[in-house]
């Protein structure tokens, strides 16, 4: 869902360990390691029921994993964000591999975003894993499809994409299209900076979206985690 993001400025860019940024502006990321990525901390936007934590971010042997907790001095809860340190993505393909927590309230999300200007999204919520959630949001206004899927997204790992293109944007899972929008515009990548991101958060407002995500509440076993590897995009 939407949300202003204030980006760190960025002098260099990191070395790659497990992963690599070419030359030409494409990217594979394994999510093994976070040297390429901006960990967010600190902050979270009003609405959520959590607060952004590096302590929520995890590397694994098989990518990234993003918990809720609650070491947050902010809200209920704290969530995780990951922003690649690449700036000014533009148009082409963009890829990730994904298993979204299966709690109530909780989302899971890959997108990119330039602030105030356009964000495109693959939103999956707890409240129902065999849906997910198409989304553009563009001159304050979001447009978001929902697109039933012939698996629960929570039991494997499974490829979610989006091709963004001037005209229109095409949504894929596991290589087969489920959606194309050439109905809302999209503010053209050389008029503003690009950020692509992945993250997972807590919705406990029940007044706000209740019906999209469910209210979030932590369960009495388990931590509540989505799961990311295999970042792509391609120019």
């Amino acid at each position: 869902m939407r949300v202003s993001y204030i980006f760190p400025s960025i002098a260099l860019l990191a070395p790659a360990f497990l992963s690599s940024v070419q030359a030409s502006g494409a990217i594979t990321e394994s999510m093994s390691s976070h040297d390429d990525f901006i960990i967010a901390d600190g902050y979270g936007p009003d609405r959520w029921g959590c607060s952004f934590r590096d302590s929520q971010v995890h590397e694994s042997g098989a990518g990234t994993q993003i918990t809720i907790g609650k070491d947050s001095d902010l809200k209920p809860f704290s969530c995780g964000e990951l922003i690649h340190r690449q700036e000014d993505f533009g148009y082409g393909i963009y890829s990730i591999e994904m298993i979204p927590s299966s709690v109530v309230g909780q989302v899971t999300s890959f997108f990119v975003i330039a602030n105030e200007d356009t964000e495109i999204d693959i939103e999956l919520t707890g409240l129902n894993t065999k849906i997910a959630w198409m989304n553009i949001w563009h001159d304050h206004k979001q447009n978001p499809i929902s697109i039933n899927l012939p698996f629960d997204a929570a039991d494997d790992w499974h490829t979610y994409s989006f091709e963004w293109r001037k005209n229109f944007v095409t949504w894929s899972v596991d290589g087969n299209v489920v959606l194309n929008r050439s109905d809302i515009a999209t503010t053209p990548p050389d008029e503003t900076n690009y950020r692509l991101v992945v993250n997972s958060w807590t919705q406990v407002n029940p007044e706000i979206n209740i019906k999209w995500a469910g209210q979030f509440k932590y369960p009495n076993r388990g931590t509540p985690t989505s799961q990311f590897r295999n970042m792509r995009y391609r120019p």
